[in-house]
């Protein structure tokens, strides 16, 4: 192909067609300038792929992240939530001295000297941190709640653990200079005196609230509940904006059996409460209302929008929640496959709800 370009362009030259000459070069300018932006175009696109490749693989490290910790958030509720139990027993003087005695009594006996600590990975983050100038503005989309993921929910679940620190190690301080048995507390068998103080000492109650307030009310039930819904949806999101096709991991809530809207309506209506088991006193007089948003079900108490639970579904008629670790659910049918009432699981408290 040179060869045929320079045969023409010395057959122009010697036959004196000067001015063709010149079209003839101007064109080979161009065609050449045409070839180099056709290649630089080529080489950017390339380069973009690049960026956008890498921007994904840190966006899945960020997935594998939240992964780990939203794992790691659903062994520290559990953890807590145990604890909180044995704290409620403590400060109402519900627990015996056999209760220090038997299989229990490691667990009664440490019950406010250790914790469970939550360290958030972040190396995925502060990857995208790092290239966020290289984000498309499509996956910049996520960058909004992993700010809030990373920034203030680790900033909050930081500052409890911090403070369960200081609760137990002054607990574990003022035991071994105020007790002479404390070197004795590893043994199998809790000495009378011991037990005593577990059960009866006032200071050592106060420790225990202050254990209560700062790692089940405070970090497990709220902060760590925050964190764990905010990482569960923005798992999701990346899943959608990088359009993986991977199923999701089962620590991730989903719907186990997929319904269809007809199905759904089935289940929309109005419950009123007409019995609440594991709650002392008058229940409310209360309506919760079952509705259909984004192909799931939604249930809203008294007309509240801002207090609405997310729930998928288990099996047909049993349902969970969303973000909430704790919700449970069961619709009830009757002889004639019509649904009349639904029961709810949270907390430790039942509550029975007919449809009207």
């Amino acid at each position: 192909m040179i060869k045929f370009f320079r045969k023409i362009r010395k057959n122009l030259l010697s036959e004196n067609k000067f001015s063709k000459y010149i079209l003839y070069a101007l064109g080979e300018i161009v065609l050449v300038i045409i070839g180099i932006l056709i290649a630089l175009q080529i080489n950017n696109k390339n380069e973009q792929r690049k960026t956008e490749n890498k921007i994904v693989s840190i966006l899945k490290e960020v997935q594998h992240d939240l992964g780990l910790d939203i794992q790691k958030s659903d062994e520290l509720i559990a953890y807590y939530k145990t604890k909180d139990s044995i704290f409620n027993l403590v400060q109402s003087d519900q627990l015996t001295y056999d209760d220090y005695k038997n299989d229990n009594r490691h667990i009664l006996r440490y019950a406010i000297m250790n914790a469970f600590h939550m360290k958030i990975h972040k190396n995925g983050y502060t990857n995208l941190t790092e290239n966020v100038d290289n984000v498309s503005e499509k996956l910049k989309a996520v960058i909004e709640p992993l700010n809030e993921i990373y920034i203030y929910n680790k900033y909050e679940i930081d500052k409890f653990d911090n403070r369960l620190d200081v609760i137990t190690d002054r607990v574990i301080d003022d035991l071994a200079k105020s007790k002479d048995w404390y070197y004795r507390l590893e043994r199998p068998q809790l000495e009378d005196e011991m037990i005593d103080f577990f059960l009866n000492d006032p200071y050592y109650k106060n420790d225990v609230n202050l254990y209560q307030n700062a790692g089940c009310k405070n970090l497990a039930s709220y902060h760590v509940m925050q964190f764990r819904e905010n990482a569960i949806n923005t798992y999701k999101q990346i899943n959608t904006l990088i359009e993986s096709n991977e199923p999701l991991p089962d620590f991730i809530p989903h719907n186990l059996v997929h319904l269809t809207t007809a199905q759904l309506k089935g289940y929309v209506g109005t419950y009123k409460i007409v019995e609440v088991v594991g709650f002392d006193g008058q229940f409310p007089d209360m309506n919760y209302n079952i509705q259909i948003k984004d192909d799931n079900l939604i249930g809203v108490m008294n007309g509240d929008l801002e207090d609405i639970d997310l729930f998928y579904f288990e099996t047909a008629d049993k349902i969970f929640g969303q973000t909430d670790i704790y919700f449970k659910g069961e619709f009830v049918r009757d002889s004639l496959n019509e649904i009349t009432s639904l029961v709810i699981f949270k907390y430790g408290t039942r509550v029975h709800l007919n449809k009207l």
